[in-house]
């Protein structure tokens, strides 16, 4: 496309991709103005899902305008393809610049943050969750300005856009909150989720989440599970509650506005600056006047330690003779035999069932272990389930067999087999011929055997061809900590 001239926009110069497409430096051909142009690769042009997803990043930056967010400038279809032209913003994410260690200090994070948090308080307010929010769609530009990137998946809290609904999980599992993780409804509180979780990965240099030994199901778990680890000496003191609060687990417990985020950031600095004038008022002859003095008091303080440790030592010693002495007194005068009886007396009051008891709480302890490990077991197995549901729904055909092992095979009652490359081939059929599909499902029921489960449920399934309801089996086992469907039975009472 370089050289290229699109809407009175010359194509320059590659100068980023991404899962979607790829983005191009444009300029105007009158106006001289820079933008840039953000193109969706052809093969998802046909798809409907993408090309929803692409349109909804369009119609969402037309309703805003802030200076922390990039501004569109226009929208255009040519030739088959698909381009949101934008503003083009000279500098770098906040993704290079922790990975270069290019931030200089605290106060330029939170300076970022706050202006970060102030764009996402304007999109709120406009009714937009923004959903990915992470260092990679984040870029500080000239005069450290920083702008927010990327509404692909953005949400339109007050719409009838369906194109992310609860239990459709998108964006990057490490910045996600864990109602995103659960696929439960999403509110502006995720956006401060992943705020904080950026706010840490400032200070800390990585993602809390993100490592490479961790599979997508360890992720996940951790988010759920696990608060992040606030000990690090990284973080300065009084940064630590404010991404405490922020990356909360319950969102009620969370920051509610961006607002309240930002007021807390702020006044974090402020302190910080007063204590900094405070020390820069003080003079040396005050400095050196309290070393001596703190230097004497430290002596003082030495030298009564040192008698008082004397003391004490002298009156342990004595202690210790006398008990010692007793001691001896009591045992040679029978206490021995007395000792005996009292120790044969707890003995017998021991009662086998008190040790029952002990055991069994031990018992139940584990049990209730186990209970919690597989419940959340069969949570993520659930939310595999969904994510499976939604791809389909979705036409997502990659979203799709992302969640089926290589050995899947399908069978359905009235005698149809198919295996993988099948059932890949029948999707692309059925996606091209039906722009319309919905599911619905009912008393799911899942049972986990180790590595292996089993999941039924009811499903109604209605498209422009086709209206059924019928029970589904999916038979499940994970995979390098992850869970997959390896058999799917339909129609199979």
């Amino acid at each position: 496309m370089i050289n290229e001239i699109i809407s009175n926009y010359k194509i320059l110069s590659n100068i980023g991709s991404g899962g979607m497409g790829m983005v191009y430096l444009a300029q105007h051909t009158t106006l001289e103005r820079y933008a840039a142009v953000k193109v969706l690769n052809p093969e998802y042009s046909g798809n409907k899902f993408f090309k929803d997803r692409f349109l909804n990043e369009a119609t969402t930056l037309a309703k805003l305008n802030h200076p922390n967010i990039v501004v569109l400038y226009d929208f255009v279809e040519s030739d088959g393809k698909l381009l949101i032209i934008m503003e083009y913003v000279e500098g770098e994410t906040l993704d290079d610049i922790v990975k270069q260690n290019l931030y200089p200090n605290e106060k330029f994070v939170i300076r970022i943050m706050s202006q970060i948090l102030d764009g996402l308080s304007y999109a709120h307010r406009e009714n937009v969750v923004h959903r990915d929010i992470k260092p990679s769609n984040i870029i500080v530009g000239e005069n450290e300005v920083s702008k927010i990137l990327d509404f692909g998946i953005a949400k339109l809290t007050q719409s009838n856009v369906n194109l992310t609904k609860t239990g459709t999980r998108m964006g990057s599992v490490s910045y996600m909150s864990p109602e995103q993780i659960l696929n439960k409804e999403v509110d502006s509180r995720s956006d401060i989720y992943s705020m904080g979780v950026t706010l840490y990965e400032l200070f800390i240099g990585v993602n809390p989440y993100q490592e490479d030994s961790l599979s997508e199901y360890e992720t996940q778990s951790k988010i759920i599970n696990e608060p992040l680890d606030l000990s690090r000496p990284e973080i300065p003191q009084r940064l630590k509650q404010i991404i405490y609060k922020a990356t909360a687990k319950d969102p009620a417990e969370r920051y509610s506005s961006c607002e309240e985020f930002k007021i807390d950031l702020e006044s974090a600095e402020s302190l910080n600056h007063e204590k900094t004038d405070n020390t820069m008022k003080s003079s040396e002859l005050i400095r050196k006047t309290r070393l001596i003095s703190d230097i004497q008091n430290v002596e003082i303080l030495d030298n009564r330690q040192k008698g008082s440790n004397q003391f004490l030592l002298m009156f342990f010693l004595i202690v210790a003779f006398i008990v010692f002495g007793a001691t001896i007194f009591y045992f040679s005068s029978g206490g021995n035999e007395s000792a005996n009886v009292e120790t044969e007396k707890i003995v017998s009051k021991t009662n086998p069932d008190t040790k029952i008891q002990i055991e069994k709480k031990a018992e139940d302890k584990v049990k209730e272990n186990n209970n919690s490990k597989l419940d959340t077991e069969k949570e993520i197995i659930g939310n595999t389930v969904n994510n499976l549901l939604n791809s389909w729904q979705n036409m997502n055909v990659n979203g799709f067999f992302n969640n089926l092992t290589d050995d899947y095979h399908y069978e359905s009652a009235g005698g149809v087999k198919r295996n993988y490359s099948e059932r890949l081939n029948k999707a692309y059929e059925i996606f091209a011929n039906n722009r319309f599909i919905n599911i619905t499902t009912s008393n799911m029921n899942i049972e986990v055997n180790g590595n292996y489960a089993e999941v039924r449920y009811r499903q109604k399934y209605s498209s422009t061809t086709v209206n059924e309801s019928t029970t589904k089996k999916l038979f499940l086992r994970k995979e390098n900590n992850r869970w997959k469907v390896y058999k799917e039975l339909s129609g199979f009472e």
